[in-house]
């Protein structure tokens, strides 16, 4: 009685999620090709550097690619009834999206990341994958085949995990050359980046289980890529509108290194004790302090390093050796100090004023003032009157 009941629920149930899976495929398949086109053809800004340009046009045909997949499986009247046959080819789609997107994303910011010979590499392999899948359904037996979609699977987790830990090594990389860059934190230019790699990551591991799930579980997969590949696409445009700001590190000018040495060369030692690389430079960096030039607003390390004149790579050098900060940190503490002795030597100061001496914004000299402090700034000074 209970079986004739359950059994047309179940047949109810999967032919709807099978209708649903069929319909998500037709709004999946026009937005990631219609996003991907933009990408592709959109022609770039003249001032924006190379790799940016080519990851631009990498990001589009990685959506083509993966519309593409979506056009044929629609084509074919949704998922393959296959098992061997449905596992493998979205393994191959999960593969060649995530190895795609990493290297995207890391010409993104970096101008001198190998985009060509990495993409180039990525397809053989991606080629290579296919290959043995295709040779799995045609040639091995089929007690055998889900031995070696079960290695594939494996595989396919391990350079999961390879491209996520070089994106993010790539990512906190460039998040550390923005803060020996600018004394403002200005990291929310790249945070979506983090972002997009916590989902590829969520979507890639996951993507191991939902290739051997029924329709339901690649429904909630698609539904998921929807949103993601939307929430990048926008991410990406307004990243490419502020591309300025990150444009100076990721592609400096000039050959640093050859600058370094002829700083070097320039700054000779002072003193049994001194430093031989910094001495000279510490006395200028001193004077620079002692006349406050740390409240110039929005201060750059090319900025000062012109007007100590140096280069931006050996004084960031000085400042990390010498001080254990970034650039960024560095400036903010200056500030912050600075700050806290206006706040009790001139009662008559208002906050909005000793931020605008400071160099801050009020908004953000308060967020600066209470992450270092873990009081406000009118909280320190109740305080300490």
């Amino acid at each position: 009685m209970l079986g004739g009941i359950l059994l047309p629920l179940q047949a109810i149930f999967i032919f709807r999620m099978e209708t649903a899976y069929y319909h998500i495929q037709l709004v999946s398949f026009p937005l990631t090709f219609v996003y991907g086109l933009f990408f592709l053809l959109d022609p770039a800004p003249k001032d924006m550097f190379r790799n940016h340009v080519l990851a631009r046009r990498l990001f589009g045909a990685t959506l083509i690619i993966w519309a593409v997949y979506i056009a044929i499986t629609w084509f074919l009247g949704g998922e393959m009834k296959d098992p061997v046959a449905r596992v493998s080819v979205n393994l191959s789609r999960f593969y060649i999206f995530g190895s795609l997107l990493e290297i995207a994303f890391s010409a993104l910011v970096d101008n001198r990341f190998p985009i060509v010979r990495k993409t180039r590499d990525r397809l053989v392999l991606w080629g290579m994958f296919m290959a043995v899948m295709a040779l799995n359904i045609l040639f091995v037996p089929d007690p055998l085949q889900k031995y070696v979609v079960i290695a594939a699977a494996l595989y396919y987790a391990y350079e999961v995990y390879a491209i996520l830990r070089r994106y993010y090594r790539v990512y906190f990389k460039m998040k550390r050359d923005m803060d020996n860059y600018y004394s403002e934190n200005v990291s929310n230019f790249t945070r979506w980046m983090l972002l997009s790699s916590h989902g590829l990551g969520i979507i890639g591991f996951s993507g191991i289980g939902l290739a051997f799930a029924p329709t339901l579980g690649l429904l909630i997969y698609m539904v998921a890529g929807v949103v993601f590949f939307t929430y990048m696409s926008y991410s990406l445009y307004r990243y490419t509108l502020s591309v300025g700001h990150i444009k100076e590190i990721v592609m400096p000018a000039g050959n640093e290194a050859e600058e370094k040495v002829q700083a070097e060369e320039r700054h000779p030692p002072v003193g049994e004790d001194a430093n031989p690389a910094f001495a000279a430079l510490e006395q200028k960096v001193d004077e620079w302090i002692e006349n406050r030039g740390y409240t110039v607003p929005a201060l750059t390390i090319q900025q000062l390093a012109a007007e100590l004149g140096t280069n931006r790579t050996y004084l960031s050098d000085y400042v990390n050796s010498k001080y254990s900060l970034t650039f960024r940190n560095w400036i903010a503490q200056l500030r912050i100090d600075y700050s806290k002795r206006l706040l009790i030597g001139n009662s008559a100061l208002s906050i909005n004023t000793i931020a605008e001496m400071t160099g801050y914004s009020y908004n953000n000299f308060i967020t600066v003032f209470t992450k270092m402090n873990r009081i406000s700034p009118s909280q320190w000074r109740k305080e300490h009157s």
